[in-house]
């Protein structure tokens, strides 16, 4: 029982770690006064850009923050990478991806310093899988 416990965890930790195709870091642009979301994508795989419909298939990459005093969200998550149209054979139509680099800003407005928490949901694929959605959430320190 006990090595089929530990096969079974290891097998859901193998699932996870092979699902971490991006690397993300977060941080404050004071100059465009946005959240700023980067993604260093591992060659081979891509990530969904939000110029896809909704009913395309996969799940668009997204940046959200979450409402708290001592900031307000003053405009909508914009991707600032450039997407490329290409046929994605995992659900058989044109779809916008993006590679290498993924990165999105969401405008804030600080009033003195503020603690801001957030997520990014995307999902991944090569030319031949796609793993399931995943949230990233993080959490920054702000100062004006």
């Amino acid at each position: 029982m006990r090595l089929l416990s530990t096969a079974l965890l290891l097998l859901i930790y193998s699932n996870l770690y092979c699902q971490n195709h991006v690397k993300w870091t977060f941080e404050y642009d004071n100059i465009s006064q946005a959240i700023v979301a980067y993604g260093r994508i591992d060659s081979t795989w891509h990530t969904y850009s939000i110029h896809n419909k909704n009913s395309s298939g996969p799940v668009p990459t997204s940046l959200t923050i979450e409402k708290r005093k001592g900031y307000k969200i003053s405009g909508k998550a914009e991707e600032k990478s450039i997407p490329k149209k290409v046929f994605d054979p995992n659900f058989d139509s044109d779809l916008y991806i993006i590679d290498i680099i993924y990165i999105a800003q969401v405008p804030i407005k600080i009033k003195k310093e503020a603690i801001v928490s957030g997520k990014v949901t995307y999902m991944v694929c090569d030319d031949v899988k796609c793993f399931p959605p995943i949230d990233v959430p993080f959490t920054i320190k702000v100062k004006k």
